[in-house]
């Protein structure tokens, strides 16, 4: 489990102990966002200093680093392990070669700073500050549909097989049909911002500035019901995440500067 801090550093943690086996320290402000892709034993980190750090999954060394925004690098996502998505607060999207490193291309059109990346099929999601989110053709820098309806800045966006989740400054938790791009349902039940999504084991998780992680069925009988609240966090949930769709342990980690462990 790797977990990136305010205070400029990487942490791997050992999942079994909960221990920290590792601290990687080279960027020069707040690191923001991780991505991993396992094929080509690479681990990439987004910070606050504008940089993408390109780090060794096995030695922890840092490999080089990616310049090109001119803001906070706020998203990473990593797509069919060829592609490195990366978002920013200046306005852009910027897609590398994973194996090579090389710009493949940057992506324009969002009004506001981008703050959640997303990809699934042959899409890549977007949402922004601009209170919208972008859909573009992972072979073109070209945006072909953009969804409007949250009342305030979307912060996180997940997937699963049907539906594209969007969570917001507004609370609530859009749901999106794959195929038709129409909102098909609106969440409703945090009481403050939702800032972190994860979809596992049948399940929709969200993590708010409320403090709590909440469970929402995605199945016919509990669709968009919640079935489950989890708390102790003492501040906002910042980001979940965990080790696959069916996995049973969701991993949350908070402004508390808490890592928590939930089992489904």
């Amino acid at each position: 489990l790797f977990s990136a801090s305010a205070d400029k550093t990487i942490r791997a943690w050992d999942i079994s102990s909960r221990r920290c086996v590792q601290v990687l320290e080279e960027h020069t402000r707040p690191v923001l966002c991780l991505a991993v892709c396992v094929k080509h034993d690479k681990l990439f980190s987004g910070s606050y200093d504008c940089t993408v750090r390109v780090w060794n999954l096995s030695t922890y060394r840092r490999i080089t680093y990616l310049p090109g925004h001119t803001d906070a690098v706020r998203a990473l996502q990593v797509y069919n392990d060829t592609t490195l998505y990366t978002a920013s607060y200046d306005h852009t999207i910027r897609a590398y070669d994973i194996e090579s490193l090389e710009l493949l291309k940057v992506l324009r059109g969002h009004n506001g700073p981008v703050r959640t990346l997303v990809t699934v099929n042959d899409y890549v999601f977007s949402g922004s500050y601009d209170r919208t989110v972008r859909v573009w053709p992972a072979y073109t820098a070209d945006c072909v549909q953009e969804l409007k309806g949250h009342g305030d800045n979307v912060r996180v966006l997940t997937v699963d097989d049907r539906h594209l989740y969007s969570g917001s400054w507004d609370k609530t938790i859009r749901v999106w049909d794959l195929e038709t791009f129409s909102c098909k349902h609106i969440i409703n039940g945090h009481t403050e911002a939702v800032l972190a999504l994860c979809v596992m084991g049948g399940h929709l998780v969200s993590g708010s500035y409320d403090t709590t992680v909440r469970l929402w069925g995605v199945q016919p009988e509990t669709e968009f019901e919640c079935v489950g609240v989890f708390q102790g966090h003492h501040d906002a949930v910042r980001v979940l995440t965990s080790a696959g769709r069916n996995a049973t342990t969701v991993f949350s980690g908070s402004y508390d500067g808490s890592i928590g462990f939930w089992r489904l």
